[in-house]
C-alpha cells in the first residue's frame, strides 16, 4: 500500500496550486478542493467582484469557474450583506489593506489577528480590494469539534491566498495591456510581424498573415517565415540579422527591400525591436519588428521613422515627407525657411541615402511605406508666414 502524503506534503502542494492559479485560472478550482480538504472547510468559493459594474467578473468553485451571469451560482451574484453598507465597507477595505500589510511582512502576525479566522472566512474575507474591483473568499467552517484544527490551518493558509490575489491581479492587468495592443495592430492598414534571428514569427497581425497567405513570395512553415526563392530568402535573412543584432549593439536603425504581390510592390522594412525593460534576463532572444507595406496605402512615414530607416537628418527627412504630400521645390523652401538651393542639396543627399535616383522615385517609395499622416510626422500642412531673417 502507498504511504499516504504528511501534513507537510500536502501544505506545500496547496500552496503550490494556489500560486499557479494566480498564473491560471484553470488551476483555481483544484486548488479550491485542496483547500477544502485540507482545512476541512466546506463549499469553498472565490469572487472577483466588479465594483464599477456591481456584477461578479469571475466565480469559482471547485466544481469549476464561472464568467456569465447566467451559469453564475446563486450565491456570486451579488455581494453579501455585510459587504455592500458604507460602513461595512470601510471597516473590511481597513482590515484588508492592514491584513495585508501584515501577512506580507509577517504572516504569523497577519494569523494572530481575526483577519484569517474561520468566523471571517464564513462571511466572506476580502483578499484584496482596489477602487474598481474586489477579490473575496467564503467557505463553510469544520463542525465544533474541528473547529480548532480549521481555525490555525485557515490562518496558515489564507496570507498565501492574498498574496496570490495580488499577483493575479497584476498579471488581469497586463494581459489585458497586451490585448489591447494587440487588438490595435490588427487595426492597421499594414503587416507587422516579429520574429527572432532564426526568422520564427512571434508575431504576425491580420494583415501580415493574409499578405503571407496569399503571397507567392514568401510563406509561413511551422511558424517560420520562408522566401521561396533563395535569394529573397537570403536578402531577407541578411537584413533580419543586421537588426536582431544591429538593434542589441545600438549600432543598427533598420533596412529594407522590396517585393511584388498581385503585381504590386510591397516594401518590407526591418527594424529591431529594442526592449525598454531595464533588466533583460539571457533567456530573452533578440527581436526585429517587420513592417510590410501596403501598397493602396497613400500615407508617409513620420520624420523620426525615416531618420531611423535610412539615416536622413531631420531636415532631409520633412523635406521628403512635404514632397511626398505633393508640395513644390519653391513651397518647401518658403516652408522650411530655406533657399531652393539648400533644398535641392537636402533632396540630393536624400536620394542617395534612400537607394532612389529622382524625386518621382523618391515619392513613389514613401507613398508605399506603412506610416501615418504628416500631423503625426510633426509636420504641419499649412503655410508659415514668411520670415524675414536671411535664409541659410
Amino acid at each position: 500500500m502507498g504511504e499516504h502524503p504528511s501534513t507537510d506534503d500536502v501544505f506545500h502542494r496547496l500552496v503550490d496550486c494556489i500560486y499557479e492559479s494566480a498564473m491560471d485560472v484553470a488551476a483555481m478550482p483544484a486548488a479550491l478542493d485542496l483547500f477544502s480538504r485540507y482545512t476541512g472547510t466546506g463549499s469553498p468559493s472565490y469572487l472577483i467582484w466588479d465594483k464599477l459594474a456591481a456584477r461578479a467578473r469571475l466565480g469559482v468553485t471547485p466544481h469549476g469557474c464561472f464568467t456569465s451571469a447566467g451559469s453564475m451560482p446563486d450565491n456570486m451574484r451579488a455581494l453579501p450583506p455585510h459587504l455592500t453598507t458604507t460602513g461595512a465597507t470601510r471597516a473590511c477595505a481597513t482590515m484588508s489593506v492592514d491584513g495585508a500589510t501584515a501577512m506580507l511582512a509577517e504572516p504569523e502576525a497577519a494569523a494572530a489577528t481575526s483577519i484569517y479566522d474561520c468566523s471571517g472566512l464564513a462571511q466572506g474575507i476580502r483578499l484584496f480590494d482596489t477602487s474598481d474591483v474586489c477579490v473575496l473568499m467564503s467557505a463553510t467552517p469544520a463542525s465544533c469539534d474541528a473547529f480548532a484544527h480549521c481555525q490555525q490551518r485557515v490562518a496558515q493558509v489564507m496570507p498565501h491566498w492574498a498574496r496570490a490575489a495580488r499577483m493575479q491581479h497584476r498579471n488581469f492587468e497586463l494581459s489585458g495591456l497586451a490585448s489591447l495592443g494587440l487588438a490595435s495592430l490588427d487595426t492597421l492598414d499594414f503587416g507587422v510581424m516579429v520574429l527572432q534571428a532564426d526568422m520564427r514569427v512571434r508575431y504576425a497581425n491580420s494583415w501580415a498573415e493574409a499578405l503571407v497567405q496569399a503571397d507567392t513570395n514568401l510563406a509561413l512553415d511551422n511558424g517560420v517565415l520562408r522566401a521561396r526563392a533563395e535569394s529573397m530568402q537570403s536578402v531577407l535573412a541578411g537584413l533580419l540579422e543586421s537588426a536582431v543584432h544591429g538593434g542589441r549593439n545600438g549600432t543598427v536603425a533598420g533596412s529594407w527591400m522590396h517585393i511584388t504581390s498581385g503585381g504590386q510592390p510591397v516594401p518590407i522594412i526591418v527594424m529591431p525591436l529594442v526592449s525598454r525593460q531595464p533588466v533583460e534576463g539571457p533567456w530573452q532572444l533578440p527581436m526585429a519588428m517587420m513592417l510590410l507595406g501596403n501598397s493602396e496605402s497613400r500615407s508617409v512615414l513620420d520624420a523620426g521613422v525615416l531618420t531611423s530607416l535610412f539615416g536622413l537628418s531631420r531636415k532631409e527627412s520633412i523635406i521628403a515627407i512635404r514632397l511626398a504630400a505633393g508640395e513644390t521645390l519653391t513651397e518647401i523652401a518658403e516652408r522650411e525657411f530655406l533657399s531652393p538651393h539648400t533644398v535641392r542639396v537636402h533632396i540630393r543627399d536624400t536620394l542617395r541615402k534612400t537607394g532612389t535616383h529622382r524625386q518621382s522615385e523618391l515619392v513613389r517609395l514613401l507613398h508605399l511605406l506603412p506610416g501615418v499622416d504628416l500631423e503625426r510626422a510633426g509636420v504641419s500642412s499649412t503655410a508659415r508666414p514668411r520670415d524675414t531673417r536671411r535664409r541659410r
